[in-house]
C-alpha cells in the first residue's frame, strides 16, 4: 500500500527542466507526436517527441548555440539552426503539407519509425489523398482499402480488421458520423477537404470506445493566413460502354483563408456529383439512373487567446437517386426513388493551462432523414433471374445522434519514467422513429408459377432510444528511452443493455537505440461494441405471414405461417472482442521501412435472431440473443519506401480469416431462410495485395512536371450463398465465390501553368488488364443463369483536372 500511494505522490510535481519546446501547426493547435532532435556540437542527438500538448523537455548541455530538427508526418520539416543555449522556452511551427507548396526551401516530413506508437495504424496525409489514383476518387471511401486490413464490399463500405462496417468507429474532426440507426459510415465529405485519414487496427487506446473492428479518423482542413482556393474535376467525363456517352460531373471547390490575420480562419469544401449510371445487362428504355448527391463542410477557428481556441464546423449531405438500386438483377420498375438528407454541426474548444495540462471539449449533432418509395404500384415478385414490379415497402426514418466529449490531458509526470495520462467522458443520446408500409412479395419459379406469398399486416410507426456513456483513463508511460508501455482502462453502460462494462487494454512498443531502426509491438485488450439500434428495430417492423403454394402455383400447401421478430433488453448482453497482436518493422538498407504484424481476433456475444420453433423451421418467433460468434486472423507484410523528393511505393501482402458460426442473416421482410449455420463472412477474402504509388516519368525532359501512378490490387473472390426460387439456403453458406479481383490502374499526370493559375492534368488507364471483376450475381439454383457474374468492371479510361492555385 505505502509503494501504492508513493506512486501517486510522486505526481504531485514535474521535474524542472531547462528548456520547453512548444511545437504548435499555423492555426495555433498542438501537435503531438512531432518528432524532435536536439543536435549540439560535439554530442549525439537527443531524440524526443511532443506530448499531448505539444511540449517536450530537456536539458541543454553545453553552452553553444545548437540545432533542432522538428518533424511529422503531415507537416513540412523544420530545421531550426543556431539556438541559443541559454533560452529556457523555444516555440516551432509546424506547417501542414498543401496540396502545392511553391516555397523551394521546404521540405516534407519523412515517414519512418515511431518509437511511441504502440496501435497498429496507418496514415494518409495530403500527399497520399491527392496523388493515389484509387477508382470513383470523388468518394473518399473508396481510398481506405488501400489501407491493409481494409476490405470494401460490392455496396462500398468497408471491413476492417474482419469487422462488420457497424463495428468500425468512424470520425470526422474527432465527431462519430456513422449513421445512427444502421451503423454504416453514410455521411460524405468532399475529398479535397480531408487533411488525413488515421486507420487503426488493433492495440487503439481506450479513449475510442464502443467499436470492436477499428478506428478510422477523417482530419479535415483550416485555412491559414494566406487566401486559397482550389478547383477539381469541373470538366464532365465521359466513357466508352456500348458508345460514347455521358459518365458523370463531379466538380469539387475548396476555399479557405483568413477572417483576421494571426487569429481567426475559415475553410469551405463543396462538392457536388451528377452520375448518369448505366447497365448495359437491362433493356436501352430502362437502363439508367441519374444520380445527384453533394457535401459542403464549413469550418472556422478562433483563438480567442494563445490558450483557448474554440473551433466548429457544419457538414451537410444531400443525396437524391430516382431509381435507386438499379442493377442487373433490378430494373427500373422494382428500384425506389430514394431521398436523404444529413447534417452534422459540432463545436469545440480547447484550453492549455500554464502547467501543461490541455482540456479538450466539444459537442456534436448527427442528424438523418431517410426516405425511399416505390415507382410504381405494381405487384412486387421476385424471379430466378430478377425482381418485378414495383418494389414493396415505402419508408421514412429520421435518426440521430448528439454527442459530448471531454478530454483531459494532464502533464508529463516523472516517476521510474515519463507519463503522460489522459482522461475523459463521452456522452451520447441516439434515437430514431420509422414510418414504414408494406406490400405483398411473391416468389416465383421459373415457370412463372407463385412458390411463396409474404404478407405483412398494417403496424403503427415505432420510435427508440438509447443513452451511451463511457469514461476511460489512459497512460503512456516512457519506461525508459525506446520502451512505451501503454495500459488503459475504459467503463462504458448504456440505457438498454443497462450492464456495467470494464474493458482493459494493454500495448507495448520496444525501439532500443537513440534512432532506431527496429521496433517490436505488442498487445492484448477487450473492446466492447455499442448497442446496434438496427437490430432492434427488427423486433419493432411487424409480422410476416408466408404462405406456401404446389406446383400449380394456385393450391396453398401450408396455411398462413407466422414469423415474428422479438427482442428482450433484460436477456442481451453487449457483444465484446478480445484481440492480441504482435507486430514487427524493420529499416532495411535503400530507406525501406518493413513491417510484419499479426492479429488474432475472438468476436463473442454477437447479436443474431435465433428460430426458437427449432432448427427445421423457417416460420415462428425469432429471439434476439447473443449467441453470434466471429473469428478472424491476419498476417500482413508491407512496405514503403519515400524517395528524397517525397515520391512513394507501398506494398501490402496478407493473408485472413474471418468466419462466423451465424452465417445467415434473418431479417422480417425478404430473408433468407433455412438452419443457421457456420461460414464465411461475406466479405471474407483470404489472400489480398495491394500496391501503389507515385513516382517521376523518367524521360528527362518530363521529369519535373510530370508523374507516373498507379495502383495494383488483387485479391480472393467474396463468398455468396446459394438460394432457391423461395429464397431456403441451399448447401453450405458462403459454398460459392466471385473469382478473384485483379486490378491494375496506372497513369499520368501533367503540372503546367496557364493564365496565371497551376493546373494538374491526370489521366488512368483503370483496369488496364481488362479483368472481369463482376460486381453481381445470380445465386437462384433454380435459374438456368444461376452462377452467372454480371457488371464487370472492365477497361476505363479516367480523367482528372485540377486547379491547383495561383502562379
Amino acid at each position: 500500500m505505502a509503494a501504492g500511494l508513493l506512486y501517486f505522490a510522486s505526481f504531485a510535481a514535474v521535474a524542472q527542466t531547462p528548456v520547453v519546446l512548444t511545437v504548435s501547426d499555423e492555426n495555433g493547435l498542438a501537435v503531438s507526436g512531432a518528432q524532435v532532435t536536439v543536435s549540439e556540437p560535439g554530442r549525439p542527438d537527443l531524440a524526443l517527441q511532443t506530448d499531448y500538448a505539444g511540449r517536450c523537455s530537456y536539458a541543454s548541455r553545453q553552452n553553444a548555440p545548437y540545432q533542432l530538427r522538428i518533424e511529422k508526418p503531415g507537416f513540412y520539416q523544420v530545421l531550426k539552426s543556431g539556438v541559443d543555449a541559454h533560452l529556457e522556452e523555444v516555440a516551432v511551427v509546424l506547417t501542414h503539407e498543401q496540396v502545392i507548396q511553391q516555397e523551394v526551401n521546404v521540405t516534407a516530413s519523412t515517414v519512418g519509425i515511431d518509437p511511441e506508437q504502440t496501435s497498429l495504424k496507418s496514415t494518409m496525409n495530403t500527399p497520399e489523398i491527392v496523388n493515389i489514383p484509387y477508382p470513383t476518387s470523388r468518394d473518399i471511401r473508396n481510398l481506405l482499402p488501400f489501407n491493409p486490413g481494409v476490405v470494401q464490399d460490392a455496396s462500398g463500405q468497408v471491413h476492417v480488421a474482419g469487422s462488420e462496417t457497424y463495428a468500425t468507429l468512424d470520425l470526422l474532426d474527432g465527431f462519430d458520423i456513422r449513421s445512427p440507426l444502421s451503423g454504416q459510415l453514410a455521411m460524405r465529405v468532399s475529398a479535397d477537404a480531408v487533411r488525413s485519414i488515421d486507420t487503426e487496427i488493433t492495440r487503439y487506446p481506450v479513449s475510442f470506445g464502443k467499436a470492436t473492428g477499428g478506428v478510422i479518423a477523417f482530419y479535415t482542413g483550416m485555412g491559414d493566413n494566406k487566401f486559397r482556393f482550389n478547383a477539381t474535376d469541373f470538366l464532365p467525363s465521359f466513357h466508352d460502354v456500348n458508345g460514347i456517352r455521358f459518365d458523370k460531373f463531379v466538380p469539387r471547390f475548396t476555399f479557405s483563408g483568413p477572417i483576421v490575420k494571426n487569429r481567426a480562419w475559415f475553410f469551405d469544401g463543396l462538392e457536388t456529383e451528377y452520375d448518369n449510371i448505366y447497365i448495359q445487362e437491362l433493356p436501352s428504355n430502362a437502363d439508367t439512373n441519374h444520380l445527384i448527391r453533394g457535401s459542403n463542410l464549413a469550418k472556422a477557428q478562433v483563438n480567442i487567446t494563445p490558450a483557448n481556441i474554440l473551433s466548429g464546423g457544419f457538414l451537410f449531405n444531400d443525396y437524391h437517386s430516382p431509381y435507386d438500386g438499379i442493377s442487373s438483377l433490378t430494373p427500373q420498375e422494382s428500384t425506389t426513388k430514394r431521398d436523404t438528407v444529413a447534417w452534422l454541426p459540432y463545436l469545440r474548444d480547447q484550453h492549455t493551462f500554464a502547467n501543461g495540462a490541455l482540456l479538450d471539449t466539444g459537442f456534436g449533432y448527427v442528424r438523418f432523414r431517410d426516405g425511399y418509395e416505390p415507382r410504381g404500384d405494381q405487384p412486387y415478385a421476385l424471379t430466378p433471374e430478377l425482381s418485378q414490379g414495383s418494389y414493396f415497402e415505402n419508408q421514412v426514418s429520421h435518426s440521430h445522434r448528439e454527442e459530448g466529449i471531454a478530454n483531459l490531458y494532464l502533464p508529463p509526470r516523472q516517476w521510474l519514467g515519463r507519463h503522460d495520462l489522459r482522461t475523459g467522458i463521452d456522452l451520447d443520446h441516439v434515437d430514431f422513429d420509422v414510418h414504414v408500409s408494406r406490400a405483398p412479395v411473391n416468389y416465383l419459379r421459373e415457370d412463372g408459377t407463385l412458390s411463396r406469398r409474404s404478407v405483412f399486416p398494417y403496424f403503427a410507426p415505432f420510435t427508440r432510444h438509447n443513452v451511451e456513456t463511457g469514461v476511460y483513463l489512459q497512460d503512456r508511460w516512457l519506461a525508459r528511452p525506446g520502451l512505451m508501455i501503454e495500459p488503459g482502462l475504459r467503463f462504458d453502460w448504456d440505457e438498454i443493455i443497462r450492464r456495467p462494462l470494464f474493458s482493459p487494454r494493454v500495448a507495448i512498443a520496444y525501439a532500443p537505440g537513440s534512432n532506431p531502426t527496429t521496433k517490436l509491438s505488442a498487445g492484448i485488450g477487450l473492446y466492447y461494441e455499442h448497442t446496434q439500434l438496427e437490430y432492434l428495430m427488427r423486433a419493432l417492423a411487424g409480422i410476416r405471414y408466408d404462405t406456401y403454394y404446389a406446383t400449380d402455383g394456385v393450391t396453398p400447401v401450408s396455411g398462413p405461417l407466422e414469423t415474428i421478430f422479438q427482442a428482450n433488453d433484460n436477456l442481451l448482453h453487449q457483444t465484446h472482442t478480445i484481440n492480441w497482436s504482435l507486430g514487427i518493422e524493420q529499416k532495411l538498407p535503400s530507406e525501406i521501412y518493413a513491417s510484419v504484424n499479426f492479429l488474432e481476433k475472438r468476436t463473442n456475444n454477437g447479436f443474431v435472431y435465433a428460430n426458437q420453433n427449432g432448427l427445421a423451421a423457417l416460420s415462428g418467433i425469432y429471439l434476439l440473443t447473443n449467441q453470434r460468434s466471429d473469428h478472424y486472423d491476419s498476417v500482413e507484410f508491407h512496405a514503403r519506401h519515400t524517395f528524397a523528393s517525397g515520391y512513394t511505393l507501398f506494398a501490402s501482402y496478407m493473408w485472413s480469416s474471418a468466419h462466423t458460426n451465424a452465417a445467415l442473416d434473418y431479417l422480417p421482410t425478404v430473408s433468407v431462410l433455412g438452419p443457421q449455420q457456420s461460414g464465411p463472412l461475406a466479405w471474407n477474402s483470404p489472400n489480398r495485395l495491394i500496391s501503389w504509388g507515385w513516382l517521376p516519368f523518367l524521360l528527362p525532359k518530363f521529369k519535373k512536371s510530370w508523374d507516373f501512378v498507379y495502383t495494383a490490387q488483387w485479391q480472393s473472390g467474396f463468398p455468396f450463398t446459394a438460394v432457391n426460387a423461395a429464397r431456403q439456403v441451399v448447401g453450405a453458406a458462403g459454398a460459392y465465390h466471385f473469382p478473384d479481383y485483379v486490378s491494375f490502374s496506372p497513369g499520368l499526370e501533367w503540372r503546367f501553368h496557364f493564365r496565371g493559375a497551376y493546373f494538374g492534368l491526370r489521366g488512368v488507364l483503370e483496369n488496364a488488364t481488362d479483368s472481369k471483376d463482376p460486381g453481381v450475381v445470380n445465386n437462384v439454383v433454380d435459374s438456368p443463369m444461376f452462377g452467372t457474374f454480371s457488371e464487370f468492371q472492365g477497361r476505363a479510361v479516367t480523367g482528372r483536372l485540377r486547379l491547383i492555385g495561383a502562379k
